[in-house]
């Protein structure tokens, strides 16, 4: 009998990565006008409550309409990103065995079906974008699920699947992973950026392909 029943990622820096470093807000804020500068202020924020994760969504998303933003020019963005080494190995083998596999994650659902497109996925929780017919983007929807959210995503999971959180397993890499720590059964800090998700996550994996997962859920 399998140990969980459930494993679930984070996508930017976990799943895929970039040659920046970067994830995929701050590169399309960056591609319609942007900055640095406006990347963090609007971070900060957020985690200082100044302004709600729904805002902090609007405030990027309505500046990329503003800017005339195309889902072509989007994908271009996406496409820049690279499937972590061995990481569409391990989601395939993963199935394989029987687990089943969720996205709890802040990107945007345009990178999953991107980089994903064959949707290997049972459940995606992501922030999301709507074109209209020519391509433009006219929307958007926020997740309610991402940093403190990622939780509640979680219990839902749990309730759909008739398991409990302790037979779920988390894959994340940054700060807005930490609300997960001792909530799940199993996290595994992969490559963190985060002190805080490093010191508290149950197994540590850096610098190597996503297929050490293969030896941790067998």
């Amino acid at each position: 009998m399998k140990q969980y029943d459930l494993i679930c990622f984070d996508v930017d820096g976990t799943l895929i990565e970039h040659p920046t470093g970067k994830v995929i807000w701050e590169l399309l804020n960056i591609r319609y006008g942007g900055s640095e500068q406006i990347n963090q202020a609007r971070y900060d924020s957020y985690m200082e409550g100044n302004i709600t994760y729904d805002k902090w969504v609007e405030l990027d998303v309505s500046d990329w309409i503003e800017k005339r933003a195309t889902q072509e020019e989007i994908v271009e963005v996406v496409r820049g990103f690279r499937p972590h080494e061995g990481a569409l190995e391990t989601v395939e083998e993963l199935k394989k065995r029987g687990y089943r596999l969720s996205v709890v994650s802040g990107t945007l659902d345009i990178v999953i079906d991107t980089i994903f497109p064959d949707h290997p996925f049972d459940d995606v929780f992501t922030n999301r974008i709507f074109f209209d017919g020519d391509g433009n983007l006219t929307g958007w929807k926020a997740t309610p699920f991402d940093i403190f959210g990622k939780p509640i995503a979680l219990r839902e999971l749990a309730r759909k699947y008739g398991t409990t959180l302790d037979r779920i397993a988390y894959i994340g890499d940054g700060d807005n992973d930490v609300p997960l720590l001792g909530v799940v059964g199993y996290f595994v800090a992969f490559n963190p950026r985060s002190a805080e998700l490093e010191r508290g996550a149950d197994r540590v994996v850096k610098n190597q392909s996503m297929t050490k997962l293969l030896e941790i859920f067998e």
